[in-house]
Parts: C-alpha cells; sequence; structure tokens
C-alpha cells in the first residue's frame, strides 16, 4: 500500500499566510539599466524590433546568390569573381550580380533575396576569384531577421526577477530605463535582554547581535530595504509601541528572538496585539520549527524567527524571503 505523501510544511504555513497580505508592487519606479540586476519587473516588457534587426552572415565568407552556387560540384566547380568586401556596418551590397560575390564577415548585413555564403574555407581563392566545389543553397550560413524574437513578443513577464543574462537582452532592445517594484521597508528588530550591540565587548551571559547585520543582508539580497531598528528588551508594552510604530513606516517587519519569555509565547502574544488578523502560524512541524512566528497585523506582514543566528538565517530564507518576492510582486512558485 502506498502511503500518502507527507504535506510540506514549510509550504502549508506559507500558504496560510501569505495570502493574508497584498500582493505588490505597491509602486512602481525605474532605475537605469546598470542598477536593474536583481529587481523585480512591474510591468511586461516587448520586444523593440526584430532581434536580429537585419539578416546577416553568421560567418566569414562570401556572400553569393544562391542560384549562382546551388549545382557546384568538384567536377563542375563555380567560378566566381570577387567585386569587393561588405564591411561591417555597411548595408548596400555595390556589385552583386550574377557571377560575382562579396567577401563578408560574421555578422555582415545580408539583403534580401535569394542568397547565401559561402564559407571562407569552403572555396579556394584565386586572385580575384573563388572557386565553388560543393552545392550551397538559399539562406545558408545566414541568420534571418527576427529568427531569435519578432517585434512586439514579449521578452520579459510582469514579476520577473531580472538576471544578468536578462541584461543583455534588454539592452539589445534598447532598454536602458527598466520598470520595477520598489524595493519594501524592512524593520528589523532583535530582542532580548541579553542581547548587546556587535561593537561592545563580550561578558558573561550576554551575546552580540549578529542577527540584526545578518538578516540585513538577507533582506537586501532578497530585493528589500533594511532599516535596522536595533535591540528591543524583553518588555511586552515597550516592544509593542516601537512594533506599531514600525508598522506605520515599513512594508513588513523582521524579529528574532523573544519567542518565550518567561514561559510564554511572546512574539506570537505580541504580533497579536500589534493589529488584526495577528498571529496566523504559530511554529511549525519541522526542525527549530517551534520560534517561527508568522502574523500579519494591518496589513504588513510579519516574521519571527530564532535568536539562534543558523537557526535566524534558516528561518528567513524559508519564510522572510518568499514575503518579500510577495511585496515585490515577484512571481513564486507554490509547490
Amino acid at each position: 500500500m502506498n502511503e500518502q505523501k507527507k504535506e510540506d510544511p514549510v509550504l502549508v504555513a506559507l500558504t496560510s499566510f501569505l495570502p493574508l497580505f497584498p500582493e505588490g508592487p505597491q509602486a512602481l519606479e525605474e532605475v537605469p539599466l546598470s542598477g536593474a540586476r536583481g529587481r523585480v519587473l512591474a510591468r511586461e516588457i516587448a520586444a523593440s524590433m526584430d532581434n536580429p534587426p537585419y539578416a546577416r552572415s553568421i560567418m566569414e565568407g562570401y556572400l553569393v546568390l544562391a542560384a549562382d552556387v546551388a549545382k557546384a560540384s568538384k567536377d563542375a566547380p563555380t567560378v566566381l569573381r570577387v567585386k569587393g568586401e561588405m564591411a561591417l556596418g555597411a548595408s548596400d551590397p555595390k556589385g552583386l550580380e550574377r557571377g560575382t560575390c562579396l567577401s563578408v564577415t560574421t555578422g555582415s548585413f545580408v539583403p534580401a533575396g535569394e542568397m547565401a555564403v559561402v564559407r571562407r574555407f569552403d572555396v579556394e581563392r584565386r586572385g580575384d576569384e573563388i572557386v565553388v566545389s560543393r552545392p550551397v543553397q538559399s539562406g545558408e550560413n545566414i541568420e534571418a531577421q527576427g529568427c531569435d524574437q519578432k517585434k512586439g513578443t514579449i521578452l520579459f513577464a510582469k514579476g520577473k526577477r531580472i538576471v544578468p543574462s536578462d541584461i543583455y537582452l534588454l539592452a539589445a532592445h534598447g532598454v536602458v530605463r527598466v520598470p520595477v517594484g520598489s524595493r519594501p521597508r524592512v524593520a528589523i528588530f532583535s530582542c532580548g535582554d541579553e542581547v548587546i550591540p556587535a561593537g561592545e565587548p563580550v561578558r558573561a551571559g550576554y551575546i552580540r547581535d549578529c542577527n540584526c547585520w545578518g538578516l540585513s543582508a538577507q533582506v537586501e539580497e532578497a530585493g528589500g530595504l533594511p532599516i535596522p531598528k536595533g535591540i528591543v528588551r524583553d518588555d511586552f508594552g515597550a516592544f509593542l509601541d516601537v512594533l506599531k510604530s514600525a508598522l506605520v513606516d515599513s512594508q513588513m517587519v523582521v524579529i528574532s528572538g523573544g519567542t518565550a519569555v518567561g514561559g510564554k509565547d511572546f512574539t506570537a502574544e505580541l504580533v497579536s496585539a500589534a493589529g488584526r488578523p495577528g498571529t496566523i502560524v504559530n511554529g511549525v512541524p519541522m526542525r527549530s520549527g517551534k520560534p517561527i512566528v508568522l502574523g500579519v497585523a494591518g496589513g504588513r506582514p510579519v516574521v519571527c524567527v530564532a535568536g539562534h543566528p543558523p537557526e535566524a538565517s534558516r528561518g528567513f530564507t524559508l519564510f522572510g524571503q518568499p514575503v518579500i518576492s510577495r511585496l515585490l510582486g515577484e512571481k513564486i512558485a507554490m509547490e
């Protein structure tokens, strides 16, 4: 008997949590192409032209009329007179007529008509003539106009995160400013009476706050704008005040530590007190999943992770990163 596949606890938690706050992008901005890597497109981008924009040779050789070489063979070679060169940047095939050819290089323009390019090493050069000893068909060694993309076709859909290889294509279509979703402001808190700033000397019973720095880096890598809010002591009322303030000027809040203060689910109660609907997920049935608290207060997502740095990093990767993707409008697979 086949055992029923167990549900992924991370997926279950995200499925119940992500739909409870608005999907982005919440605002649109245009950035220069040089700053587009890692950003998420706020609208689709269509091809501004055929790519390539004209037919061109894909190798060095000779541009010929296909009719001249269609029946060339070793026994009956075709002899053509070289009348000049189709230099890069030129677009006027002067002198190309029956019985003649033009020298071309990779990328040379090819005019309309029944043309072909004979590879340089497939011919014998004799002064100002070439000898073609094998048949060459129309279109051979020529890249047709628009063979990669036709004008108007969709290059990238809305919600696509731009990677370096995309920059090549955007530049090829003359896109020098890119419409992207604005980076969400993410407030980051470190919680605990034992936590001290990273620059202070370590003393017995205390730990340096490395989570603020690490989580800020992860937020930035995910596409958010980290707003470190510092260390908050285990004081429910004081923390609630600063949390509510952060929810006003940020689109997301991340809290590390403070998940069980005095035997209570401190952050779970804190998130619920900050606004409705409050805590949605209080612990995830996975390794080190108890500190994970996911909630929404006033339409703003709140992600609470463990205080132990490796688990804080892991918790953000699993739960914080998808939140930023949603706020940016990035299309994410929920599988």
